[in-house]
């Protein structure tokens, strides 16, 4: 089990994985070339092993998201991946399909992703049981939630919760959505976002109540000051989301929550200082605007204004001629040329227009606005904002004329031997000085070295005349060895163990398409826990009926939103309410007693 909270960042390629590290993650996640959720964001094995080696020199873990549903036809490639994500140095595989549970598996940790739809008691009780070592929570778990599951697992079954980043406003696995619409469903790693579209709402008279409005698309999370409340309740890593973002988000977001974390003096599970060369701030990150969601219980605020990134808050504008914007900028903010603004447009919708030339409180947009005064003003791109970080583990070297000692902030130590043939100094003061000044360099080492202790004279320590050259392959070498020695010395999670049976699956979970079952192993695992499916998954049939089915279960819900919740005003219960884009119907079905919303799958009006 993990001793000390975990800050988990992703990484849609290892170069940005090692730039997490640096910014103060203590884990990634990446994708392996297949097989991950996100299809974009595959990587080779030899950059995810390169990356491994990178991370576990500060203690930091490697995780490979491996969490979409297998086809029959995959099942042997996805065994040969796993193998060679543990051969590559990765410490756990974040996995939905069931069928890993069956598969001969490296000696590596499985984690249930949070595509297996982890949000009560039993359903993680059994995932526990079933021999996952982390379970990895649906989103829109209640701090309530999230301590009910906490007590129904072993302690040593570790929890993760998103703390910052896009929601599915489905719940986790079970969106079939993208895949009605189009063919591209999250669980095979194509999602194509279709809660981020524009709709028009009708009540079941055909009155058109909403036009072009994201009624699905909800804002991102930021639970920055919520994260003791988290450890509180049995969180021990936090995970932001962003695997198909640019570095610069990482980093920018990796650093903000690196740094609250140690305001709040919460234990960590890698060591190293992360020194960033800028102000972090997750508002000039892409955001839909900010929500802590249902952390507190289901509640309205959470609809995004936008699909789009908002960014952070900047001014009002004064007035705007063609494109000449005058503006009142905030305490703090200067405008540069090339900066990326938006704003609410007179219609109600929400525009942009990037600054070609930046004067102070005035700028020469790149096109006319229609930017009316008082209107505010946000900046979503800031050309002057570079994220960088740079980590370094202490160490203490301790020359004597026999040998040359480093010795880490944890306490590994490496020894180099001096060779026998150096001739004694002449200049003793100049040797000590060449010897001082060798060792307290690092170069691009992960070390950063804080003394540099050499005898002195009434110790008896006549000092060997060295070359230059020859110090500094010393410490090169001895650095090299103190690196070698951590690697050594880093332990990999504890490997799945295949429990002897299974308990019987918990009450409630789906017998048809929803159980995700696509292929022979999934449905053997399925048998074993007395469960008898009835249908396969969705993925895997060739024409499924479609008409009249839930695509789609959240505990987001339009009502609730708009200000007519059911339990409010019980004289609507009998209203019906669609959803339509571009000619395909959605029904909408409100399950008061949950307080959830489905939504259900209508078919073409054209």
């Amino acid at each position: 089990m993990t001793t000390g909270i975990e800050l988990l960042s992703p990484a849609g390629t290892a170069s940005i994985g090692r730039a997490a590290v640096d910014a103060g993650a203590d884990a990634v996640y990446i994708g392996a070339e297949r097989f991950g959720a996100r299809t974009a964001a595959g990587n080779p094995m030899d950059d995810i092993a390169a990356l491994a080696e990178y991370a576990h020199g500060f203690g930091a873990r490697v995780y490979i998201t491996m969490n979409t549903l297998l086809f029959e036809r995959e099942l042997d490639d996805a065994r040969k991946t796993a193998w060679a994500a543990w051969e590559a140095g990765a410490d756990a595989l974040i996995v939905q399909d069931m069928a890993f549970t069956q598969m001969e598996l490296p000696p590596i940790a499985l984690h249930a992703s949070t595509q297996t739809f982890n949000l009560t008691p039993e359903r993680a009780s059994f995932l526990a049981a079933a021999g996952f070592s982390r379970i990895v929570l649906e989103r829109g778990a209640s701090l309530e939630q999230i301590r009910a599951v906490r007590a129904a697992v072993p302690q040593q079954v570790e929890l993760e919760a998103f703390v910052h980043g896009a929601i599915c406003v489905c719940y986790s696995g079970q969106c079939y959505l993208g895949h009605a619409l189009c063919g591209r469903g999250g669980n095979r790693g194509g999602c194509a976002q279709p809660c981020r579209s524009q709709y028009d709402l009708y009540d079941g008279r055909g009155r058109l109540l909403m036009r072009n409005k994201h009624l699905l698309s909800v804002r991102d999370l930021n639970l920055s000051d919520r994260l003791e409340e988290l450890a509180d309740a049995g969180i021990c890593s936090f995970k932001i989301e962003g695997r198909l973002k640019e570095e610069g988000y990482v980093v920018n977001n990796t650093a903000y929550y690196h740094r609250r974390l140690t305001e709040l003096g919460l234990p960590r599970t890698s060591v190293g200082e992360s020194v960033c060369d800028f102000e972090p701030n997750p508002s000039k990150s892409f955001s839909r605007g900010f929500t802590t969601y249902f952390q507190d219980g289901k509640r309205a605020g959470v609809l995004a204004p936008e699909a789009r990134s908002v960014g952070e808050q900047i001014g009002s504008a004064v007035a705007c001629d063609g494109t000449t914007l005058k503006l009142k900028l905030n305490p703090g903010i200067r405008l540069n040329n090339g900066d990326g603004l938006c704003f609410i447009s007179p219609s109600g919708r929400l525009e942009g227009a990037s600054v070609n030339r930046a004067e102070g409180n005035r700028a020469i947009l790149n096109k006319t606005a229609d930017i009316r005064p008082g209107a505010e003003l946000f900046r979503n791109l800031d050309r002057s904002f570079r994220p960088a970080a740079v980590r370094r583990i202490r160490a203490a070297v301790d020359f004597t004329p026999e040998n040359v000692r480093a010795t880490d902030e944890t306490g590994l130590s490496a020894v180099v031997a001096l060779p026998r043939d150096y001739e004694p100094a002449g200049n003793r003061a100049l040797a000590e000085r060449n010897i001082r000044q060798s060792f307290r360099k690092s170069g691009g080492t992960i070390f950063e070295i804080t003394e540099v202790t050499v005898p002195d004279e009434t110790a008896g320590g006549t000092l060997p005349f060295i070359p230059a050259a020859e110090l500094n392959a010393l410490r090169r070498e001895l650095l090299a060895e103190l690196l070698r020695i951590r690697l050594a010395n880093y332990n990999r999670p504890t490997a799945y163990v295949r429990p002897d049976a299974l308990p019987a699956l918990p009450v409630g979970l789906a017998h048809d398409f929803r159980a995700n079952a696509a292929n022979s192993l999934a449905e053997r695992f399925y048998r074993q826990a007395g469960f008898d499916l009835v249908e396969k998954a969705l993925e895997t049939q060739e024409s499924p009926e479609l008409e009249g089915r839930e695509v789609m279960r959240t505990p987001y819900c339009i009502r609730r939103e708009t200000g007519t919740c059911l339990r409010e005003h019980p004289e609507l219960r009998r209203e019906q309410l669609f959803l339509e884009n571009n000619g395909v119907r959605l029904e909408l079905r409100f399950y008061c007693a949950e307080c959830e919303m489905g939504v259900v799958y209508r078919g073409r009006t054209r």
